[in-house]
């Protein structure tokens, strides 16, 4: 329960047993189905973050960095595109008790110089919005790319949309070195702006088993996938 001498922003949301309090401004979303779920499957596997240096690629609020702090990771430095919704994520970190090391205004994965090597790269990808004619283009990218900032035995934990193609993102992670198991999967209504979104739907119709109609109703899987680099 909210009290009275907290501000009217403030949500708070609990991933057994971590509560994470999070207030919400400017550019900052609000987090969604898949980023409930991919926190969802980040406590399920609280082994990978403990003592670990983590890099998490585009952090909105930053309700996944703190929560990979309450999982005993070492050291977090977060990126995103906007300085506005970097200064909501460590505004966030206060607000929790804990601090990030590195807060980057980056675009996505172009550093130049890479910083260094992590042991795990936390993501929650674009996906239905992604501004690019290959709506999949972060999620290749993000496995494509995430090799460059870990060494063999270093973790990739994300989460997608059946709508996103699941065998295709196991086959490129295949592909580049990587093991992957699925740690969590749910499933759920469409969000309003899938309808809306200029040939989203159409495309979506394309994807074996990219969802499910029950009731007249649209439903989409979302799976979290823990995946490691090999040696």
């Amino acid at each position: 329960m909210t009290t009275t001498n907290q501000p009217k922003t403030l949500t708070k949301y609990f991933f057994d047993p971590f509560v994470i309090k999070i207030n919400l401004s400017g550019e900052a979303w609000k987090p969604t189905p898949h980023g409930y779920a991919l926190a969802n499957g980040m406590v399920r596997v609280p082994h990978i973050f403990c003592g670990k240096s983590v890099i998490e690629i585009g952090a909105g609020s930053g309700i996944h960095a703190i929560l990979a702090l309450k999982l005993g990771a070492r050291s977090i430095d977060i990126t995103d595109i906007s300085e506005d919704v970097n200064n909501v994520a460590k505004q966030n970190a206060q607000e929790n008790n804990v601090s990030y090391r590195h807060a980057w205004v980056k675009d996505w994965m172009h550093f130049d110089p890479i910083p260094e090597r992590y042991e795990l790269v936390l993501c929650n990808p674009p996906f239905c919005k992604a501004g690019t004619p290959d709506r999949r283009w972060f999620i290749t990218e993000m496995i494509t790319q995430s090799r460059k900032f870990m060494n063999p035995g270093g973790y990739l934990i994300f989460c997608q949309s059946s709508m996103a193609n699941f065998p295709k993102t196991e086959a490129e992670l295949e592909e580049a070195g990587f093991i992957h198991e699925v740690v969590y999967k749910t499933r759920g209504l469409f969000r309003d702006y899938y309808f809306t979104e200029h040939g989203f739907i159409e495309e979506s119709r394309q994807v074996p088993n990219g969802f499910e109609i029950i009731d007249d109703e649209y439903i989409e899987t979302l799976q979290v996938y823990l995946a490691t680099l090999k040696a």
